[in-house]
């Protein structure tokens, strides 16, 4: 062990200085000087490697160099056209050059050469940018030839390259694959089949549940706000940090997890909302008793209302075995199916099956469970608007009014008969409503149109509401683009018919111009009325 400050020189230059050691510091790009505590030099003549060395290959090696990445721009006008260039002992080998290849070039070649276990097996890697009068140096390393055949994948991987003078300095990677004698390291070290000891297969893993995916509709008019958390309070997200984000009506959107809040109002009470979490960031679904956004899954939602924790189970009923997992009060769950078990003494109970497992929902006439989300949502589009009864008649009394435009969700819906008119009626949180009365369609389902359209108009302009009055967005439908309708408009006025998009509506029939064409097919609803939407 040496404690002191010394130099070190080469004198042969067939000689390689490899040192390990647990130091302070080194000088580059040349060895000065060294400060260490622990140091162990040992000095070998490249040009007679040892044959007896484990580490020295023999035989016949490929090398496969594909492409390379975040290689460092050396051209100073235009883009740059890398090649590589590889060294072996006395073989060299070089790639072609991609033109304008950049800092992301492909090569796709491969080279084969044969080696001895008394040669030099150092490989030299260097990338190299094609220029009119000398090239230049992107990045260029060494590695033992046996190490980059164990190191690199079967299937191949990145190697870094790094600067001409410090090694510290990455100037890109290249993706190389290599084989010896046509096979990979991990391939010629597979352990033989006489030598694994055989054992009892194993058991297959459970089958996995695949969890539920929910499609989230904003059936607000006003839209709804992206916030960092989810809470009232949290932030609004915005792009350009004045105006804040805001998914208009009919924005759909992948989220799967659920969160519910209690925000405090003016008047001291506190207010339950329930939040998504999308890729923007999270947005309110429900508002109280106000439901902001529809799920367009099958899955229902329910939650918790029971005042003690819910156990769960493996299969439904009380006599099943119990799991690990609990449902806490107030814990939102996505149903995936219902089933009902006949109990002891008679009793039924309703089973639900949520991502642990199987929770009871209700016993008999007690329920610890509740459905907070609705499918089913109605838009009106008669314009005087639609009344709300306190029962599914028109001579019951008039509790309240839907407005023009507006949405409700349905939780009922029942089909009664009004003198010689077939009347169908929707229940929702106010009331009963009419949905159709005869041939006069008074609300229309949202999100229920699954059709295929193709523009044949040259442009077509998409509006936030049907109509020629709707104002336009910055989208323009080009001709041959298609599309997934979402709903039907007719504007008997206007003799125009209006498709509902993804992002606004847009007018696929004028008087008798066809804007668009149905690939395939066919539209949930046709509505004939008598006196008119409007």
């Amino acid at each position: 062990f040496l404690k002191q400050i010394f130099r070190l020189k080469i004198f042969a230059p067939s000689q390689e200085l490899f040192i390990n050691f647990k130091g302070t510091s080194f000088e580059a790009p040349t060895v000065r000087s060294l400060i260490t505590t622990k140091l162990e030099v040992k000095m070998f003549s490249a040009s007679k490697p040892d044959p007896k060395d484990p580490h020295q290959l023999d035989g016949k090696v490929r090398i496969e160099i594909l492409s390379g990445r975040k290689l460092t721009d050396k051209a100073y006008i235009g883009t740059q056209s890398p090649y590589l260039v590889l060294k072996v002992g006395p073989h060299r080998m070089v790639t072609k050059v991609h033109n304008h290849g950049g800092l992301e070039p492909k090569w796709n070649q491969a080279f084969e050469f044969n080696v001895k276990g008394t040669e030099n097996q150092v490989m030299a890697i260097e990338v190299r940018a094609k220029e009119t009068f000398n090239d230049t140096t992107i990045g260029k390393r060494q590695v033992r030839l046996y190490d980059f055949w164990k190191k690199c994948p079967p299937k191949g991987g990145w190697w870094r390259i790094h600067s001409k003078q410090y090694i510290h300095k990455i100037r890109g990677e290249i993706y190389f694959r290599c084989r010896v004698n046509g096979k990979t390291y991990q391939q010629q070290n597979a352990r033989r089949a006489s030598a694994q000891i055989v054992s009892a297969p194993a058991a297959p893993p459970p089958p996995s549940v695949p969890k539920p995916k929910m499609i989230w509709e904003v059936a607000l008019p006003e839209g709804v706000t992206v916030r960092t958390e989810p809470s009232l309070t949290g932030t609004k997200v915005s792009y350009d940090g004045k105006k804040c984000i805001v998914l208009p009506q009919g924005t759909l959107l992948d989220s799967s997890l659920i969160h519910k809040s209690y925000s405090k109002l003016k008047n001291g009470k506190f207010l339950a909302t329930y939040w998504i979490r999308h890729g923007l960031g999270w947005s309110c679904c429900k508002y109280g008793h106000s439901q902001v956004m529809i799920p367009l899954s099958e899955f229902k939602i329910y939650e918790v209302i029971a005042r003690t924790e819910i156990s769960v189970r493996t299969m439904p009923g009380l006599g099943a075995p119990r799991s690990q997992n609990i449902l806490h009060p107030g814990q939102v769950i996505l149903g995936r199916q219902t089933e009902s078990v006949k109990e002891a003494k008679g009793a039924v109970s309703t089973w639900i099956l949520h991502g642990n497992g199987w929770s009871c929902a209700a016993l008999g006439k007690e329920n610890f469970m509740v459905q907070i989300m609705f499918r089913k949502a109605f838009q009106v589009v008669l314009k005087q608007g639609v009344t709300i009864r306190n029962k599914p008649s028109l001579k019951a009394k008039v509790i309240g009014e839907l407005k023009h435009m507006q949405c409700a969700v349905s939780r009922e819906i029942k089909q009664t008969q009004e003198g010689d008119k077939v009347a169908v009626w929707m229940r929702t949180r106010a009331g009963w409503s009419c949905l159709k009365l005869g041939n006069l369609v008074t609300m229309i389902p949202l999100g229920q149109g699954k059709a295929w359209w193709e523009v044949t108009a040259p442009a077509l302009s998409l509006r936030c509401t049907p109509g020629v009055e709707g104002q336009k967005t910055k989208t323009v439908l080009k001709k041959h683009l298609c599309l997934v309708s979402r709903g039907l408009y007719p504007l008997p006025f206007e003799k125009a018919y209006w498709l509902k998009l993804l992002g606004g509506y847009s007018c696929f029939k004028l008087k008798q111009e066809e804007l668009m064409r149905l690939k395939c097919g066919v539209e949930a609803w046709e509505v004939v009325n008598e006196a008119g939407l409007y």
